[in-house]
């Protein structure tokens, strides 16, 4: 590792912990919905007691299942909502200290953005509706404007590919949306993040049965540069992951995709995308899986082993009936893949987080049976990576949403020359998407998640560690300790 100087008396390397052999188990809990089908899940406290729920939407219905700790959730408790809705994200629109949901259709069904209102029990009502044309539809969360109000971004197309594009829709802060911009390119999956690390958030969109993938960079006001568009190795991408996969504390793109062989066998290759010198490369083109596995669909970055490089986890999103794990090698390539623990036949949408607070993150998907005729939320509970700091509980109570636990140092503790510094953070509204650590006012590392930990080299003397907690919408909390180095 390389070490670097602050202000000639400070150095840090950021630690990493190699588990080569290492692969991930995970306990498994079903959850059905009562429903036939579920096509869309959120994570957050929707119910303001400080543990993490789950909510999935159905065929007809929207599940909530409450968060009972240790990464257990009680059965569903359903309600009706309009019929064939999709996939789904979680924020507070309209800065009640309740979470909300946006919800767009099912895939080939038209309609367009639903906003659910949460009443802060589990429980939601009809909020705003945003039409948006085209039969397959998309969303992103993010601030794209700077105001710390979630922001929406929606990509839509035709079956037919004769419409297809994104639309930018600014948070008023009252759970009503205003149109922002409109954007050509579009089609298929969407996903938001900072993808040249300028501190604006940016696009990066699938069109519609093209094979390319664009990415949008944002100018910070809710409008966008022209996209910059990239060919796909091998082909057509069917879905992107965004992570750190390059270990360099940036967001960068992996896309994914799967092909029939015939004769019953697919094969799975994944490719990743980062921005650089004005350009958006696709690089690491690399066969995943080879054989008579399913298909593979739905990516999702995540750091799954605890070694703080982040890993994909991808679901059988058509069919295949079972979903993998890759863990990252913080180079841009994968060990793997690896079977994990699964049910249903479908796997629609998944989060990767940290769902019981133990500093290890977990998966839940929205599965369907279509054969059974059953659906609902399909949780694996991480039970063997590598452990760092327990998250902060109680985030939904007051102030921002956010909070910081420290595990290390102690306030008043004597350390050593070098130290290991650990933290983690929670995010009330959206997540935790990252954690830095500012000592004497300067900032010495971050991590692109909710957890944090950095050996540090420090000269003699008297100390103050700040470990900042920034969520979705950049918003912002700290927690700071004092403490004394000596050699």
């Amino acid at each position: 590792m390389t070490r670097t100087r602050l202000a000639l008396t400070l150095a840090f390397t950021f630690a990493i912990t190699t588990l080569l052999d290492a692969q991930v188990n995970f306990n498994e809990q079903v959850i059905h919905s009562g429903d036939t089908s579920s096509y869309g899940i959120a994570s957050g406290d929707f119910n303001n007691d400080g543990i993490l729920d789950l909510v999935t939407i159905n065929t007809s219905t929207l599940s909530f299942y409450k968060g009972v700790g240790g990464g257990k959730f009680a059965d569903a408790v359903n309600q009706s909502i309009t019929p064939n809705l999709g996939q789904a994200v979680a924020a507070d629109f309209n800065r009640d200290g309740k979470l909300d949901l946006a919800v767009v259709p099912s895939r080939g069904t038209s309609g367009g953005i639903n906003i659910f209102l949460g009443n802060g029990n589990g429980t939601f009502r009809q909020g705003a509706f945003i039409p948006v044309p085209g039969n397959f539809q998309f969303l992103t969360l993010a601030d794209f404007n700077g105001d710390h109000l979630p922001d929406i971004a929606v990509s839509y197309s035709d079956s037919d590919d004769q419409s297809q594009g994104m639309q930018v829709y600014l948070g008023q802060g009252d759970g009503t949306f205003k149109l922002a911009s409109t954007l050509s390119v579009g089609g298929w999956q969407v996903v938001s993040g900072d993808f040249n690390a300028d501190g604006r958030q940016d696009l990066a969109v699938i069109p519609y049965n093209q094979l390319q993938v664009a990415l949008y960079l944002g100018k910070g006001d809710g409008t966008f540069q022209n996209p910059l568009i990239t060919n796909a190795p091998p082909g057509l991408a069917e879905w992107l992951g965004v992570g750190d996969f390059y270990n360099t504390r940036v967001q960068t793109l992996l896309g994914d995709v799967t092909y029939y062989n015939g004769n019953g066998t697919y094969t799975t290759e994944i490719f990743t995308l980062r921005y650089a010198n004005g350009q958006l490369l696709a690089e690491n083109d690399h066969v995943l899986t080879d054989g008579a596995l399913g298909p593979l669909e739905e990516s999702y970055g995540g750091d799954l082993d605890g070694d703080f490089i982040d890993d994909l986890f991808i679901t059988s999103g058509y069919g295949g009936g079972f979903s993998v794990y890759a863990l990252g090698n913080g180079n841009a390539t994968f060990r793997g893949p690896y079977d994990v623990p699964y049910v249903g036949y479908l796997q629609l949408q998944s989060v990767v987080r940290d769902l019981n607070g133990d500093s290890r993150h977990d998966v839940a998907t929205a599965y369907t049976d279509p054969f059974a005729q059953v659906s609902g939320a399909d949780v694996l509970i991480n039970t063997s990576a590598a452990t760092n700091c327990p998250l902060p509980m109680g985030i939904s109570l007051g102030g921002k949403g956010l909070a910081v636990n420290i595990c290390a140092p102690y306030n008043g503790q004597v350390v050593g020359q070098t130290f290991t510094f650990e933290g983690s953070g929670s995010a009330f509204n959206g997540e935790a998407k990252r954690m830095e650590l500012w000592i004497d006012g300067k900032k010495v590392v971050q991590n692109l998640d909710d957890q944090l930990k950095a050996t540090v080299t420090l000269s003699r003397g008297n100390h103050t560690a700040s470990f900042v907690v920034v969520d979705t919408f950049d918003e912002y909390a700290a927690r700071t300790v004092n403490f004394t180095a000596q050699y």
